[in-house]
């Protein structure tokens, strides 16, 4: 496709004011990773609060996990991150100019890829206390997303933020990033005029990457700047927000389909039953999972409420710009705590506390992950 470019010219990013914010939504770390077992290590009766959801989503997200400090420190100068796409400056990705796709960096050092997220002057090993949260709400992918994996149109969609606008035949029109095919990206186009209904739901001008700018905060929640939502006790408003956002979408877009939420929730679906088939769930994870609301509203993070009605009604298993599928936040995030109802516990070692929060059994108990939950086998482990 031929790129239709503005009247005026377009804007050029400023290499030397890198935006301060970002992340990646998939990291290889050579020796980092936490396998499924077969057993359950015994632990107290426990609620899985929304608290604790919010926290967990926004460690994943921003790949900035405290508990890993010693490891950061450990690997500060010492290559160990296998691969990333490399960034003209954080958020300003490098693309193959005969494919579109990002190119990849490869063998980085945990400052250096801390300095790829736009968070390396934020970090010292030296200090034992950093401001974690500060370090979590300022991290930028190489696509530009934000914190919590933010966007221009999850801002827009709640009021915090107007779309920049260019005009085209003296037609103006919304500009931001959509999640593209990668070959309108080849030759060096950076943004385009796209109409393409199977892309995009209005005539917009698409952009290859997130881009903030400080005059089209709306000033909700005293947000007005980028530098205020990189604020962590900013940016938890519009997380609250957001989802809440989602869960009304994901409710009336199962009215639209004649569906109700509550026909889902403590149902099963399998990876290998759902659009593709996936038979070797990633990371090795049970190839059944429970749907719970908490896991619906993280799949509505990543792919949309449009993503979780295709889950639910049409079987589907969509993914991302790097290739996780909406299935994986559905079965991690599940069995929290959410402010929209009661749901069913999808850990096999839980069950719904007397106000329907998850609780753990406080003995050790087995699984067999390849059961289905509607079929499952609880039994305690022989000491």
């Amino acid at each position: 496709m031929q790129p239709i470019t503005p009247d005026a010219p377009q804007r050029q990013r400023d290499p030397i004011k890198p935006l301060r914010v970002g992340v990646i939504a998939v990291v290889i770390m050579a020796t980092v990773g936490a396998a499924l077992t077969s057993q359950v290590t015994p632990i107290a009766a426990q609620t899985k609060t929304y608290d604790d959801f919010i926290d967990a989503v926004w460690k994943f997200e921003s790949s900035i996990d405290p508990a890993k400090q010693d490891w950061y420190n450990d690997y500060w100068t010492k290559p160990v991150i296998e691969s990333y796409p490399e960034v003209e400056y954080p958020g300003r990705v490098v693309r193959d100019p005969a494919t579109g796709e990002p190119i990849q960096r490869h063998n980085l050092t945990v400052q250096q890829y801390f300095d790829t997220i736009g968070v390396g002057n934020l970090y010292d090993p030296a200090d034992p206390n950093p401001d974690w949260e500060k370090i979590q709400a300022s991290v930028i992918n190489y696509l530009g997303f934000i914190g919590f994996q933010f966007q221009e149109s999850d801002l827009h969609d709640l009021g915090y933020y107007d779309y920049e606008t260019f005009t085209s035949n003296q037609i103006s029109y919304p500009a931001h990033y959509v999640d593209v095919p990668v070959y309108h990206w080849k030759n060096d186009v950076t943004m385009f005029l796209d109409s393409d209904p199977d892309e995009v739901s209005e005539p917009m001008f698409v952009t290859d990457t997130v881009h903030f700018e400080d005059g089209h905060f709306t000033g909700k929640h005293d947000i007005s700047s980028l530098e205020d939502f990189i604020d962590p006790n900013k940016q938890i408003y519009i997380i609250r927000d957001h989802f809440t956002n989602k869960y009304n979408r994901i409710v009336k877009g199962l009215e639209s389909r004649g569906k109700d939420l509550a026909d889902y929730l403590g149902t099963t679906v399998t990876w290998d039953g759902l659009k593709p088939p996936i038979s070797h769930p990633p990371g090795g994870r049970s190839n059944s999972v429970m749907i719970t609301l908490s896991g619906l509203l993280a799949g509505a993070h990543l792919r949309g409420a449009q993503g979780v009605i295709e889950l639910l009604v049409d079987h589907q298993n969509p993914s991302d710009e790097n290739g996780t599928y909406i299935l994986q936040y559905v079965q991690d995030y599940a069995g929290y705590q959410t402010p929209f109802g009661q749901e069913p516990c999808a850990h096999p070692n839980s069950f719904p506390g007397s106000f329907g929060e998850c609780q753990y059994a406080t003995e050790p108990m087995a699984y067999t992950a390849a059961t289905d939950y509607d079929e499952l086998v609880l039994a305690r482990v022989l000491r």
